[in-house]
């Protein structure tokens, strides 16, 4: 059986190819407030708005390609169970060749229907419903869900939905981990914040960012460089000691 190694990885790891970061200083995400389009409110306000700019991010998403860091990280699957854990809605990983990654925060891969939310943050008038379905480029005010009617949205986490964290899988990835990275990450914000206290016993444990937050990394073999650059070096030396 092969040993598992689980890559946690956020907004640094895509920047290189031309992803920008999901925030920027003065609060705005391309332009628009980012309460205007990454909350409920926001949809609910102005789901035309909401709708023009993921197609937009989308666009985007595929006009780029994988950098170095991607591919290198899917080679790791030549010895190993590989598990990416990202915070990233890109689906550059999978483009890369990798075959198992989580989405913390939901994926340019699907849409879902505007009453798929988590029960704990549903409002009066909205209900429950699971239905999902593949992004192909543009999501219109014509797609409606199949199962209800409801209008499809992009099947991403929005301020105040809840982050996909899949608590007993993580518990068992925690258990049996044999190596953890943390990539192009500050991991400073909670829920994902708690991802490298939770690995800190993991045999081999790895941390690649440009100006990484020692503090928080007691244990970590620290690679204080870009993904790309680190990321192929890194992965040399794991696969030559598996």
């Amino acid at each position: 059986m092969k040993k598992t190694v689980v890559v946690f990885s956020g907004a640094g790891l895509s920047a290189e190819s031309g992803i920008p970061t999901f925030r920027a200083s003065d609060g705005l995400w391309e332009n628009h407030r980012v309460e205007d389009v990454a909350s409920p409110q926001g949809w609910r306000r102005n789901p035309d708005l909401v709708l023009a700019f993921y197609n937009e991010r989308y666009k985007k998403i595929s006009e780029v390609k994988p950098n170095p860091a991607h591919f290198a990280i899917a080679q790791l699957q030549e010895k190993y169970h590989l598990v990416n854990i990202t915070q990233n809605i890109d689906n550059l990983l999978e483009r890369a060749g990798c075959k198992e990654v989580w989405h913390l925060h939901g994926s340019v891969q699907t849409i879902k229907c505007e009453h798929h939310i988590d029960i704990a943050t549903a409002v009066s008038d909205y209900y429950y419903c699971d239905y999902k379905a593949e992004w192909k480029g543009e999501i219109t005010k014509q797609d409606k869900c199949a199962k209800c009617g409801g209008q499809m949205r992009p099947d991403i986490v929005w301020f105040g939905e809840a982050v996909d964290m899949r608590y007993e899988y993580l518990q068992e990835l925690i258990a049996t981990a044999f190596i953890f990275i943390g990539v192009g990450t500050s991991a400073q914000v909670y829920p994902a914040a708690g991802l490298l206290p939770a690995f800190q016993d993991t045999k081999h444990k790895y941390f690649i960012d440009p100006n990484p937050a020692y503090s928080m990394l007691r244990g970590y073999e620290v690679f204080a460089d870009t993904a790309s650059n680190a990321m192929p070096k890194l992965v040399e030396n794991i696969l030559s000691m598996a």
